[in-house]
């Protein structure tokens, strides 16, 4: 379907800053339900206040703890350099068959260890529960969930394998087979730097708001703010805003270091400042298309 578009591999270094550029969020919404409208706060009583506050950090401790299938936090460790693995996963939520393969992807075994399975791989990589605790306490990962934890040591015990990428997980390629999707698929993303074929494909994106048209899509540009020169720094596409005409006007994206919130680009300064733009199709559509 895609086959034609030329692809470019891009190398994302670590960041250490978050990604400046109008913050949208809503005042009511939260993965942790911290958001309270205020007509509603004003009538809780300090009991009720204190119970909310306790469901919300067995919440988050639930989350950081314990894999659901569900990607719904992550931020990227002070040291990390994997954004494009956590924009993977995060784009991959937004669409139908990337919730089922994440969903499908981690299973917690009787004696507390987990089994990732890789089904593009062909392989299932063992982690146990002493690799997880360790990991949680190293800035070269991610914190805050545990799916996102899990599938970045599972990524890379199998570089390690494999001796992809030098057996690390920082800074890699978008697309082919050291994808997160092809890992979790057997389908492999394509990336792009040329705006003929980014544009239609974000276009269709917003003509099917509720998953994105089931395309995964993931944004490479130049930030000057992360580190003392900048640095390529890769996020999710959570939303396409089309105009009127039904014209690109907007796109909103998800940093890795603030996974919290979206902040939206205008497409003007989207294009500009783009480097590479990486997309998976839904599986069975990308394999038709070969």
């Amino acid at each position: 379907m895609f086959s034609n578009i030329s692809s470019i591999n891009f190398n994302t270094n670590q960041s250490v800053t978050s990604t400046s550029s109008k913050v949208t969020t809503s005042e009511n919404t939260s993965i942790f339900g911290d958001s309270i409208v205020k007509d509603e706060k004003a009538k809780l009583t300090k009991e009720e206040k204190k119970a909310i506050k306790a469901a919300q950090k067995a919440e988050r401790e639930r989350i950081k703890n314990t894999p659901d299938g569900i990607i719904q936090g992550g931020k990227q460790g002070s040291s990390a350099g994997d954004c494009w693995l956590l924009a993977q996963m995060n784009s991959m939520s937004k669409t139908d068959w990337g919730k089922e393969a994440l969903q499908n992807a981690i299973t917690q075994e009787k004696d507390g260890s987990f089994t990732v399975h890789f089904e593009g791989a062909k392989k299932d990589i063992k982690i146990s529960q002493d690799e997880f605790k360790k990991a949680q306490k190293n800035s070269d990962f991610s914190s805050g969930d545990a799916d996102a934890l899990l599938l970045e040591i599972a990524v890379e015990k199998h570089f390690k394998a494999e001796n992809i990428n030098d057996g690390s997980i920082k800074g890699n390629d978008l697309a082919g087979e050291d994808s997160l999707q092809f890992l979790l698929t057997g389908s492999k993303g394509l990336q792009t730097t040329q705006e003929q074929y980014y544009e239609p494909i974000l276009q269709l994106m917003g003509q099917n708001p509720k998953d994105n048209a089931g395309i995964a899509a993931t944004y490479t540009f130049f930030d000057k703010n992360q580190g003392p020169d900048g640095t390529s720094h890769v996020l999710s596409v959570q939303q396409v805003i089309l105009d009127k005409k039904g014209k690109v006007k907007e796109v909103v994206l998800l940093d890795s270091y603030r996974p919290g919130v979206t902040f939206t680009k205008s497409y003007g300064q989207f294009a500009s400042e783009l480097q590479g733009f990486g997309f998976t199709t839904p599986p069975k559509l990308a394999q038709k298309g070969k």
